[in-house]
């Protein structure tokens, strides 16, 4: 699949003033100011995320008065947007196997990082996607700017961050899809996560080429690469792609299926040795949803262990059901 090199779109008639977006979203005015107002301290900090290279990302969660405006602009809004293929991350119907099933049978891969992507997404961006994408209304955009911000800028995790996210580089980046797409390249990028592939070989040239014209690009919108983050994969070798390996299609690294494997190996052994029936039910969870990724990409494999896990948790509740001694 070859991905369009199209703009992303807005389906609806833009917002032309704030009672317009009061009547929109079927909240007052009032309401919208008050909650603008302290957006700032409406957010409570959500589980870290912790990455395979060790760095932490914090995600935020609006707190309840403020995502439920949160969610009437996804349902409102974002959803009559239209985003095109080469956009691929935390978008409906889309994910990391989809950005990756761009790439597969490669002859090369790029992959780039975005550096501190949503601090780097301000409220000046944020405005703009607002009045320059959206065409809303000056006052509008500013309202709504306030309502999806923290302290200036994108907080990672709230509902409309990803939509923005993806929206951050709307007037530009097509242009630099189309351009790779003339040269036989194909573009993508999955939220901070940029990636390249050629089904052609390149030389050293083209490939620096293809590398100095992403990081003007970047540099053009105020944003920076992660240099060390920066992967060249050839077909000789696993080539990834949102860590993903894409050679021939989506698939599990051979280290992480054997990690699952292991997994679920090392919690059966506990439950023979008897260990604290408890405790195997608190890390169950977290390997069931190991499996779970593995079955969306190796169903046979995938399912073979889900009948594991099945039948270590019937264990587990039969354990559980047999009265303790007095």
């Amino acid at each position: 699949m070859t991905p369009d090199a199209s703009k992303p779109s807005y389906r609806c008639s833009p917002i032309r003033s704030l009672d317009s977006l009061s009547r929109a979203l079927g909240v007052s005015l009032e309401t919208l100011n008050r909650l603008a107002s302290r957006a700032d301290d409406s957010y409570r900090l959500a589980k870290a995320i912790v990455k395979p290279d060790g760095t932490i990302r914090q995600p935020f969660d609006a707190q309840p008065p403020l995502k439920a405006i949160h969610r009437r602009l996804q349902k409102r809004i974002f959803d009559n947007v239209r985003f095109p293929d080469y956009l691929t991350g935390s978008l409906k119907g889309k994910d990391a196997r989809w950005n990756a099933a761009l790439h597969t049978g490669a002859k090369i891969v790029v992959t780039e990082d975005i550096k501190n992507f949503f601090p780097s997404v301000t409220a000046n961006i944020v405005y703009s996607i607002w009045a320059g994408f959206f065409r809303f209304e000056g006052n509008v955009a500013q309202l709504l700017t306030l309502l999806c911000t923290k302290d200036g800028m994108l907080p990672q995790g709230a509902i409309p961050s990803s939509y923005l996210a993806n929206l951050a580089f709307w007037e530009q980046e097509w242009k630099l899809v189309a351009n790779f797409r003339a040269a036989g390249i194909t573009y993508s990028r999955y939220v901070d996560d940029v990636t390249l592939s050629s089904r052609e070989s390149l030389d050293k040239p083209q490939l620096t080429r293809c590398i100095s014209n992403v990081y003007s690009f970047m540099a053009a919108q105020g944003f920076r690469p992660k240099r060390t983050k920066q992967e060249i994969r050839r077909a000789h070798a696993p080539m990834i792609a949102t860590k993903l390996m894409v050679n021939r299609r989506p698939a599990l690294l051979v280290q992480e299926r054997q990690g699952i494997r292991s997994a679920v190996y090392q919690l059966e052994r506990e439950e023979m040795r008897g260990c604290d029936p408890k405790e195997i039910k608190a890390k169950i969870d977290s390997v069931a949803g190991r499996v779970g990724r593995l079955t969306q990409l190796h169903p046979t494999d995938g399912h073979a262990l889900k009948l594991r896990i099945a039948a270590l948790r019937r264990k587990l509740a039969s354990i559980s059901a047999v009265p303790s001694a007095n």
